[in-house]
């Protein structure tokens, strides 16, 4: 397997070149110095991927020395230099391997000596040492990740003798014997997964069962934060094969693992789905059927029927969130008592277990509540007994993610075992009556007549009772949508005034 490096790649590794040079002639009786590419942008370059994940490894000067050397040559021959961003991630233990990223050539490199690692049985973080290469692709989490690339030779090189191999049979694997490995930092389970699901690879069968196994469970709870779990996490969820990450979680047992929800005893709701943790596997399999169900279906689909302004199936936001909606599932219906609120599993699990945004908590609670009230909706538009002022009245509740809901609702009568022409059907007229009748944004209807507008014709202060007065207006103008402001607010003066006169 030979890489092929584009220009730029090629310049920069004559740049590197040309500064190890320099380096020699200023100390001629020390060892040259030996510059690799390692890790993912040779797995990748080798699979014929586009990589810009250049990190470079050192094998006897610290990345930050080799860095400044970089930016003195890049300004003795004229070219623009960048700040050095020093990185020292523990400098207890690593003080003196610091690491560095800058611009070189208008790309981003990351420069790290090569080290070796050692474990102490409490915690992931290791003691760094430098390290000779071997040492260096031992240490890393899976052979095809362990790989170099001689800049000086331009050759890839292999220490742990199984990383090209493995890349050509679609095998992951641990440098390392695998228990040993994941006791040291469990995360490396994770990206196994990760990985392993990514490339569509088969997990190398001694790795697969050390991931089994209950102590390394339990090392993944007790030694990993759940920010680090959350990252991971999200990555599947966002790669090119998210059916296929959730389905290894669930057989290797991993689910509450990673979707760590508080204890059971603390559940409130009917606890409709609680162990049912297949479903999230069910889930994302119809998410991603109904989202796939436009390309090259000569057949009404649901994602063709959505207004394009608002929806893109191809939009990988859109579809990580679905995906992570699907992904907690199992926990749908559950609530959990925090201080005098009453708030969802899922959302304590995305919160607490998993560390991502806001934006994800908000929409995989909404996404779950949603489904049932849509489902109803759409049942009513296809046999046309929704009043236009209900069905914009809904819209405005489900909000900007009544698109993005609506699939999820698809995908929830699917999994409850409807025939996908059935649901095709239901939706695709919900959306078109949507479409037909102008009410894809009235999430965004601004009342034609605002509150401080309304309480001057009513003769009262604005408070609290205009939002009735406002809400009734929302209503007013649904039901009349080639009204005017005069027109509205003739309505307020003949049918809200009388009740406050009274």
């Amino acid at each position: 397997m030979a890489i092929s490096l584009t220009p730029k790649e090629q310049e920069i590794c004559d740049l590197l070149t040309k500064v190890v040079d320099r380096i020699q002639a200023k100390q001629p009786n020390e060892p040259r110095l030996v510059l690799r590419i390692a890790g993912g942008w040779v797995r990748d370059k080798l699979l014929g991927l586009e990589s810009h994940d250049v990190d470079i490894a050192i094998d006897n000067m610290s990345g930050y020395d080799l860095a400044q050397h970089v930016n003195a040559y890049l300004k003795d021959t004229g070219h623009s230099v960048r700040t050095i961003a020093k990185i020292s991630q523990n400098p207890e233990r690593s003080k003196h391997l610091e690491t560095a990223t800058t611009s070189v050539l208008g790309l981003l490199v990351d420069f790290v000596n090569l080290r070796s690692e050692t474990y102490n049985s409490d915690s992931r973080i290791p003691q760094i040492e430098f390290g000779t290469p071997l040492e260096d692709a031992l240490r890393r989490d899976i052979t095809i990740n362990a790989l170099f690339y001689n800049i000086e030779t331009r050759q890839v090189e292999d220490f742990t003798g199984k990383g090209i191999d493995d890349l050509k049979n679609g095998l992951v694997r641990t440098p390392l014997e695998p228990f040993k490995t994941f006791s040291d930092d469990p995360l490396r389970v994770l990206r196994v997964l990760r990985f392993a699901s990514r490339f569509d690879y088969a997990i190398e069968a001694q790795t697969s069962e050390a991931i089994k196994r209950s102590e390394i469970k339990s090392d993944l709870d007790a030694k990993i934060s759940r920010e680090r779990v959350g990252v991971e996490l999200e990555k599947m969820a966002a790669g090119p094969h998210p059916l296929l990450s959730i389905q290894m979680i669930l057989e290797f047992g991993l689910y509450e693992n990673i979707f760590l929800a508080p204890p059971k005893d603390q559940w409130l709701g009917e606890q409709q789905l609680a162990g049912d943790y297949r479903v999230s596997e069910s889930l994302t399999k119809s998410v991603l059927e109904i989202l796939d169900s436009a390309n090259g279906s000569a057949g009404p689909s649901i994602v063709a029927a959505m207004p394009a302004s608002l929806f893109a199936a191809g939009d990988p936001q859109l579809r990580r969130s679905l995906v992570i909606a699907s992904y907690l599932y199992p926990y749908y219906g559950l609530e959990v008592r925090e201080k005098k609120k009453v708030v969802p599993v899922s959302h304590v699990v995305v919160r607490d277990g998993l560390k991502l945004s806001n934006h994800d908590i908000d929409t995989t609670v909404a996404l779950h509540a949603l489904a049932p009230m849509i489902s109803q909706t759409a049942k009513c538009c296809l046999d046309n007994t929704m009043a236009r002022m209900d069905l914009g009245l809904h819209v405005r509740y489900a909000g900007h993610r009544w698109c993005m809901a609506t699939v999820f609702a698809a995908a929830v009568e699917l999994v409850g075992g409807a025939d996908f022409g059935a649901v095709t059907k239901k939706y695709t007229a919900y959306i078109d009556r949507i479409l037909a009748e102008g009410l894809q944004e009235a999430y965004a209807l601004k009342h034609i007549v605002d509150g401080k507008q309304a309480a001057k014709i009513l003769g009262i202060r604005p408070g609290p009772a205009i939002r009735d007065v406002l809400d009734r207006v929302m209503k007013w103008q649904l039901e009349h949508p080639a009204g005017t402001p005069d027109d509205c607010e003739e309505f307020i003066r003949n049918e809200i005034a009388p009740q406050f006169s009274k």
